[in-house]
C-alpha cells in the first residue's frame, strides 16, 4: 500500500472502443462483423475499429489480423480467407463518429467519479506499424481515461481489490476494459494499454518457477517475500486477468519490455529508433538522454521523464459538469440507521432541484443521474444509479426514483457526505399542450413514468422492449434490449440522435406487408389432416381444437442467403378459420410441413 504522498494512477483502457460503443446502443450488431471506417481525401474507407462479437464456432479458429489503417477492402478479403466469402457481404459499416465517441466516454467518465473525484480521458493511441505505412499514419481517437486514486483506493480494500472492481463492474454492464496502476499517467497507460502481453509474459515467468529446482523459492515463497505483486485471490500475473497493478517505483523494472508504441511516441520516431535496433522501453531507457535530445529534440527525454516520474505530469479532470453536480455535507457523520425517510426525501429534493436549475434553462433534462453517500474513514462510498427512458426534469419523479433504489440498497452505517451527479443529459422533446386540464389515457409521460419505476424497482436487464433488426426471417428481425443503457442512454434510439452529432447510416429493418399482432418466439409444429386442392390446409389442429380454413392470402416467400449457413425457405400465408381467428402461417419447401408463426389477435 503506498503512502499517502505517492502518486497512484488508474487508466481504463477500452479496446475497440468505437465497435464497442456501437454494440452497446445497437445490441443486433453483436451477430455481425463490424467495422468503423473513415473516409480518407480520396474517397478510400480505412477500418479505425472492427469486432466480431459472436463468430461462428464451426469455422476456422484462426483469428483474422486486421489491423487499423486496412483498407475496406483487405479487411473483407482478410475476412473472407478465414470465415468465407459469406462473412464479408453480412458484415456491417460503419463511419467514424469520433465526436460521439469522445461523449460517451465524458459521461463513463462521470460515472467514474465513484471511485475518484479526479478523472480524465487519456491520451490517443499511436497506430502501430504495419507493412511498412507506418509513416503515412495518424492516431487513434481517444478510448481510456485516468483516474487519480492516490488518496481513494484505501475506501475499497486497497489497489487490488480497486482495480479487479473496476474491471468487473465494467464488464457487468457490457463494457470490456483494461485496468492498470502505477505511479506516472504515462506508465500506467502503457501497463493498460499492453495488459495482455505482460500477463502472457507473467504467467509464463510463474510456469518457468514450477519447473525450478527445490532450492530456488518458488511462487509461494516469492509472495510472501513481496518479489511478486498478488493476492490469494487473483494476483495481476493470473492469466485470464485483464488488470496489472505496477508495484510503487517499479515501472521501469516492470515495464521495460514493452514496445515503444506504448509511450505515445510519434510514428516517425518509432520507426527510427527500430532502424538501430531500438524496440522496447528498456532499450530506449539506456540510451543518454543528451544523444536523445541531440537526434529527436525534446519529445523523446520528455516522454521517459515523465514515464519515470522525473518531472510534473498531471491529468486534467473533466470539465463542463460542474454545473451539474451538487452536494451536502453534514456536521458530524450520521447513522443510516437513525436517517428518517422524511428527511432524507428532502435532502433528495434539495439537490435535484440545484442540478436541475442549469439544464431548465437550457431545455434539457436528465437521461441518468448518480448519487454517492460517502462514509468515514476505512469505508468505500455506496453509489446508487438511476437511468432514465427519455430526459425529464419532473422533480416529484426523480426523487421518487431515487427513493425506490434507496429500499433496494443497504446504506452504509455512517453517512458524512451526500453528493448527486447528472451523468448525462438530453433535449427535451416538445409536446402539445391539452386545452382542459386532467388525467388522460394517452399521455406519453405516464408511460414514460412507468418504465423508469420498472427500471429502478426491477433493474435495468429486467425492462426490456423489443427492437426491429434488418433481418428478412422473422424469428431473427428482433431483439430484447434494455429500455435504458448502461450508462443511462436509451437504446431505442439512434446514437446520434443521442449525442446531436451526424445521422449514422444504419440498415433499416425488414418489416413485410403484413406481420402479425402476436410473434411466437419460435415456429410450431402443425398437425395438419387433410389439405385442399391447391395443396393448402383445409383443417388444421392446434390448441387441442380444429380449425377449419375459409379464407387464405399469400403466399408470401422468405427465403435467406446462402451465404447464412443452412438456407431457410418458406412460402407464409394468411389462414381464416371458421372460429373467426387469423394465422400466420407457412411452408417449409424442404420438408413440406406446416408451422404456425404467428397470430392476429
Amino acid at each position: 500500500m503506498p503512502g499517502n504522498n505517492t502518486l497512484r494512477i488508474m487508466t481504463i483502457s477500452l479496446p475497440r472502443w468505437p465497435v464497442q460503443r456501437q454494440i452497446l446502443q445497437q445490441p443486433g450488431f453483436r451477430e455481425h462483423p463490424i467495422f468503423v471506417c473513415r473516409q480518407n481525401a480520396r474517397g478510400v474507407l480505412s477500418v479505425v475499429s472492427w469486432a466480431w462479437v459472436m463468430p461462428p464456432t464451426n469455422r476456422k479458429r484462426s483469428q483474422p489480423v486486421i489491423q487499423p489503417g486496412f483498407s475496406l477492402s483487405e479487411a473483407l478479403a482478410v475476412l473472407a480467407s478465414v470465415y468465407g466469402e459469406w462473412a464479408s457481404r453480412v458484415a456491417r459499416i460503419i463511419p467514424e463518429d469520433s465526436i460521439g465517441d469522445v461523449r460517451v466516454l465524458e459521461t463513463l467518465g462521470r460515472w467514474c467519479h465513484r471511485f475518484s473525484p479526479l478523472v480524465a480521458i487519456g491520451p490517443e493511441a499511436i497506430r502501430g506499424a504495419d507493412r511498412g505505412q507506418s509513416k503515412r499514419r495518424g492516431v487513434c481517437s481517444a478510448r481510456s481515461l485516468q483516474v487519480d486514486i492516490s488518496d481513494t483506493a484505501r475506501f475499497f480494500g486497497g489497489e487490488s481489490s480497486l482495480v479487479r472492481t473496476v474491471v468487473w463492474t465494467l464488464a457487468a454492464r457490457g463494457i470490456h476494459a483494461r485496468a492498470a496502476i502505477a505511479d506516472t499517467p504515462v506508465a500506467s497507460w502503457a501497463a493498460a494499454l499492453c495488459a495482455a502481453q505482460i500477463t502472457a509474459k507473467s504467467q509464463h515467468l510463474l510456469n518457468g518457477l514450477q519447473k525450478l529446482p527445490r532450492s530456488i523459492p518458488r511462487r509461494s515463497t516469492l509472495l510472501k517475500k513481496g518479489a511478486i505483486r498478488g493476492s490469494h485471490h487473483g494476483h495481476w500475473l493470473d492469466r485470464q486477468q485483464r488488470w496489472v497493478l505496477v508495484p510503487p517505483g517499479r515501472q521501469r523494472q516492470s515495464l521495460k519490455s514493452l514496445p515503444l508504441k506504448s509511450l505515445q511516441l510519434p510514428v516517425n520516431v518509432i520507426d527510427s529508433l527500430a532502424e538501430v535496433g531500438v524496440d522496447s522501453i528498456g532499450q530506449l531507457l539506456r540510451l543518454p538522454r543528451v544523444s536523445l535530445q541531440e537526434r529527436f529534440g525534446s519529445i523523446v527525454p520528455m516522454q521517459v521523464s515523465r514515464f519515470l516520474g522525473d518531472v510534473s505530469d498531471p491529468i486534467t479532470p473533466l470539465q463542463g459538469s460542474e454545473f451539474l453536480a451538487a452536494s451536502h455535507s453534514f456536521e458530524m457523520p450520521v447513522l443510516g440507521r437513525d436517517m428518517e425517510s422524511t428527511y432524507f426525501r428532502t435532502l433528495i429534493e434539495k439537490l435535484v432541484r440545484r442540478c436541475l436549475r442549469p439544464l431548465v434553462n437550457a431545455n434539457r433534462g436528465v437521461s441518468s443521474l448518480q448519487v454517492r453517500l460517502d462514509a468515514n474513514e476505512g469505508h468505500g462510498p455506496t453509489v446508487i444509479e438511476v437511468g432514465l427512458y427519455k430526459p425529464t426534469v419532473q422533480v416529484e419523479h426523480l426523487v421518487d426514483l431515487v427513493m425506490l433504489r434507496l429500499e433496494r440498497t443497504r446504506l452504509p452505517r455512517e453517512i458524512a457526505d451526500v453528493s448527486m451527479e447528472v451523468m448525462s443529459a438530453g433535449t427535451l422533446p416538445y409536446r402539445q399542450q391539452t386545452l382542459f386540464h386532467g388525467p388522460t389515457q394517452s399521455d406519453p409521460s405516464r408511460f414514460e413514468v412507468l418504465l423508469n419505476r420498472l427500471v429502478s424497482r426491477l433493474g435495468s436487464g429486467a425492462v426490456v422492449e423489443p427492437r426491429l433488426l434488418a433481418d428478412i426471417q422473422p424469428e431473427a428481425a428482433w431483439v430484447a434490449a434494455p429500455v435504458v443503457g448502461v450508462i443511462g442512454l436509451s437504446k431505442s434510439r439512434r446514437s446520434a440522435q443521442l449525442l446531436g452529432s451526424s445521422k449514422a447510416r444504419f440498415s433499416k429493418p425488414v418489416v413485410g406487408p403484413s406481420r402479425p399482432i402476436f410473434l411466437l418466439p419460435s415456429p410450431r409444429l402443425l398437425d395438419v389432416p387433410s389439405l385442399s386442392a391447391d395443396g393448402l390446409p383445409a383443417r388444421f389442429r392446434w390448441e387441442g381444437q380444429f380449425h377449419v380454413v375459409t379464407r387464405s392470402r399469400g403466399p408470401e416467400r422468405i427465403e435467406t442467403a446462402w451465404w447464412r449457413g443452412p438456407t431457410v425457405r418458406r412460402d407464409y400465408y394468411i389462414f381464416e378459420t371458421d372460429r373467426g381467428g387469423r394465422f400466420w402461417m407457412f411452408r417449409g419447401l424442404r420438408k413440406q410441413s406446416w408451422f404456425l408463426h404467428g397470430t392476429y389477435g
